[in-house]
């Protein structure tokens, strides 16, 4: 019997793309990072160019104790939160 050329008439869920584990936007990465937050975030106005360790980023939240640091070097993206005391305003 020939299927229907109806979605809802079909059993068989639509086709997606699996999405790449290693190929995520940077929004969906400050937003993964904002949700696993060492205590209640604040988000910065503007990004502060910082300096973490010998590494340059912004700084673009921060809690009491941590910073938000975002460091596009080298084509790879990263965001994560660093010890407030690491970090040195640029």
């Amino acid at each position: 019997m020939p299927q229907s050329p109806y979605l809802e008439d079909q059993s068989t869920p639509p086709f997606a793309l699996p999405q790449s584990p290693g190929r995520r936007t940077r929004s969906s990465l400050r937003n993964e990072a904002l949700t696993q937050a060492p205590g209640r975030p604040v988000l910065m106005l503007r990004p502060a160019p910082v300096k973490v360790r010998a590494a340059f980023g912004s700084a673009i939240a921060y809690t009491v104790t941590h910073i938000l640091v975002e460091q596009d070097g080298s084509g790879t993206y990263s965001v994560r939160w660093e010890p407030g005391w690491l970090v040195h305003r640029l």
